[in-house]
């Protein structure tokens, strides 16, 4: 099963960041959602998710601190809500390996209809939040 309520960072390879905020893509080089793999490109709304992980030896640790930064990552409009919900319901996914469509349809088919729950995603106001 790939849906998980813990969360365990110690000893984690790297971990992340997101604020949460769809934003404007204003680069011109695309880049790739981290859930769906689909393009975003300049002028989507995506979220970025910073990601760090742990130096690996002292010259790294002189460099950048305690933390290495890494390559930011994006979500797409499409995953957003699917990722701010589970986000706000504390489950676990595997960023960068799951797909965040995928995972919304293993939650429903466990937790579904049938016990009287449905899942509501959140819209992203134009005042810079989801409700």
């Amino acid at each position: 099963m790939t849906i998980s309520c813990a969360i365990e960072c110690d000893g984690a390879a790297w971990w992340w960041n997101a604020n949460m905020r769809l934003l404007p893509y204003d680069k011109k080089k695309g880049k790739r959602c981290c859930s769906c793999g689909d393009m975003v490109r300049h002028g989507a709304k995506y979220i970025q998710v910073e990601r760090w992980r742990d130096c690996a030896n002292e010259v790294e640790e002189r460099i950048y601190g305690d933390e290495v930064p890494l390559a930011s990552w994006v979500v797409c409009e499409s995953c957003a809500p699917i990722f701010v919900k589970f986000h706000e319901m504390n489950v676990d996914v595997d960023l960068g390996n799951s797909n965040f469509h995928d995972l919304l349809g293993e939650f429903e088919s466990i937790y579904g209809p049938s016990d009287g729950f449905k899942l509501k995603l959140p819209v992203y106001q134009s005042i810079g939040r989801w409700s």
